[in-house]
């Protein structure tokens, strides 16, 4: 999702992936995730089949959502958030909070977890959690490295 914008200190934001594997045509899958993308508001979506050659199946989506920063902090906002998914049994990693304002949210494995099919979510305060300087990344590197 190639989505720029600059988000206010105060905010909590969020990549929230989707995997809806059941799923096999796109009018389908924008039904399941309606609700949620009504009540969540994203900044930015998008969403498409899964890759042949992925480890997913079905369709897809990617979801950047920003929040108020509650009083509790930050692990309220992803606990409220996990919540609003369906997806309790998501492993939550919150160490990273305190160092760079981090945290995320993951299915083990391949796996989904509730009726929306999160499988990861990664959240930062006041910035995106996957371009914290705030503009476009550039990765000019083929990865064949990794």
């Amino acid at each position: 999702m190639e989505y720029t914008k600059v988000f206010d200190p105060d905010q909590v934001v969020f990549r929230i992936d989707l995997n809806l594997p059941r799923v096999r045509v796109p009018d389908e899958a924008v039904r399941a995730w309606l609700p949620l993308v009504t009540e969540l508001r994203p900044v930015a979506m998008e969403f498409s089949e899964a890759h042949p050659d992925g480890l997913r199946e079905g369709f897809v989506a990617q979801l950047l959502v920003a929040v108020p920063l509650p009083e509790g902090g930050p692990g309220d906002a992803l606990r409220s958030l996990l919540g609003t998914l369906g997806a309790p049994d998501l492993r939550v990693t919150e160490d990273a909070w305190l160092e760079g304002g981090q945290a995320q949210a993951e299915a083990t494995g391949v796996g989904t977890s509730g009726p929306y099919g999160a499988y990861l979510v990664l959240a930062a305060v006041g910035h995106d959690p996957l371009n914290p300087e705030g503009d476009r990344q550039d990765y000019p590197d083929s990865g064949d490295d990794l």
